[in-house]
């Protein structure tokens, strides 16, 4: 089977790069053909992964954006709806100049792509949707922390964030079939979008387990006990809850570090938080890193105090290493942790709910081990590869049927 897996973000970096990488090796060990197509770092060209075929968009731009302006008079003074606009029609257009009758299955990584490739692929090949979170739903929390003026509500009904919803609802209704891994994300497909459940499959993603290797003794640089965090540093990710719940720690303890691993726009809000909290020497950032599970290894815990998340990779490839994880119970994030068990699960947005939890684990290790053992046990069984491979093969056949039965 020849098979594209399409994005319109970068690659590679991000948990649909941890999906796509893991897919393709499976996939290309059983056989089939994979391309993998995304924008480059500055969205400012297509490529085929791995191969010497680039499409530049500057010489497009001139006439997208000519075409957006006379047929939307005033687009441009809503500039992310704009630039939205002018980067969906630019990654449209440079996949036209792509052989797109040559793939089998084309497996979209996000609506965007969805929405543009169901515009240009051939009618008969299938189009399945692989979807990694709420993209309107981040469009809301991004508002909602620079609009303060503004109430959950009036940011909901903003241009903005309907523009995203209806890009979802045209990639939904496109796709031929939906993978979800959450049933969170699947009910808002179903309920909030009036999506039929039965274009909708749901199933765990899927790592490498054989890529985890016995736990190693934590070889520190620091004698402090390692409370990990990492994620992009943006408001949805809730990282001041975080940095709050460890001033409260402070006050109890002082025999850990807080590394943060992350880039984003909030960085400079969230070091300045530590500087009035005075724990510059307590809460360290680190940037992006390629070495997760090295990090993973030396922590004692992982949190991600998120306010809104799908199944972040994160989480995965710490229950892999039987790291204890703490996690907030937004999304699809209360699926993957078995509370009480191999980690806990906390209201979230609740600072005091985190600390105490964080508190609690960093104190006591002969719970840390019991749910290191239970998250290792509980992992390998839910986040395997082999399972992914054989569900994702299944709903391309699946496509192809319905394809074929549609003629």
């Amino acid at each position: 089977m020849k098979i594209l897996l399409a994005t319109v973000f970068p690659l590679p970096g991000g948990g649909i790069w941890t999906f796509v990488s893991n897919l393709k090796q499976s996939l290309n060990a059983y056989g089939h053909h994979v391309d993998i197509l995304c924008c480059t770092k500055h969205n400012s060209q297509v490529e085929l992964l791995g191969t010497d075929k680039v499409i530049d968009f500057k010489h497009d731009r001139k006439s997208i954006s000519g075409h957006l302006l006379r047929n939307c008079p005033g687009l441009e003074k809503n500039a992310g709806v704009y630039h939205a606009e002018m980067n969906r029609y630019l990654f449209e257009q440079a996949i036209t100049k792509l052989d797109l009758e040559y793939y089998d299955i084309i497996h979209a990584q996000d609506v965007i792509a969805a929405t543009a490739l169901s515009r240009v692929k051939p009618p008969h090949t299938p189009l399945v949707t692989s979807v990694h979170g709420y993209l309107s739903g981040a469009i809301f929390h991004q508002m909602k922390s620079t609009n303060a003026r503004l109430d959950d509500n009036q940011i909901w009904n903003t241009f903005l964030v309907n523009y995203y919803k209806k890009i979802e609802q045209i990639g939904y209704v496109a796709s031929d079939y939906i993978h979800t891994s959450s049933m969170w994300m699947r009910k808002i497909i179903e309920n909030d979008f009036r999506i039929n459940p039965s274009k909708i499959v749901t199933f765990n993603y899927g790592v490498d387990i054989a890529g985890f290797g016995p736990i190693r003794e934590k070889s520190m640089r620091t004698n402090k006990r390692i409370i990990l965090s990492v994620s992009r540093l943006v408001y949805l990710k809730g990282l001041e809850h975080l940095i709050h719940a460890l001033s409260l720690l402070e006050k109890d303890d002082d025999s850990w570090e807080c590394w943060i691993f992350g880039e984003g726009e909030m960085e400079n809000h969230l070091k300045n938080m530590v500087r009035n909290f005075g724990l510059e020497e307590k809460v360290l950032f680190w940037g992006t890193t390629k070495n997760l599970k090295n990090i993973l290894q030396r922590a004692e815990m992982l949190v991600l105090p998120s306010l809104q998340e799908n199944q972040p990779f994160a989480v995965i490839e710490a229950q892999l290493l039987g790291v204890p994880v703490i996690v907030s119970n937004a999304g699809g994030l209360p699926e993957m942790v078995e509370n009480g068990k191999g980690g806990f699960v906390v209201d979230k947005g609740n600072s005091h709910a985190l600390y105490n939890k964080i508190n609690l684990l960093l104190n006591d290790k002969s719970l840390r081990d019991q749910m290191s053992h239970l998250s290792l046990n509980h992992a390998r069984n839910k986040w395997n590869l082999n399972k992914t491979r054989k569900n994702t093969l299944e709903l391309y056949t699946s496509s192809l049927m319905k394809k074929k039965g549609s003629k």
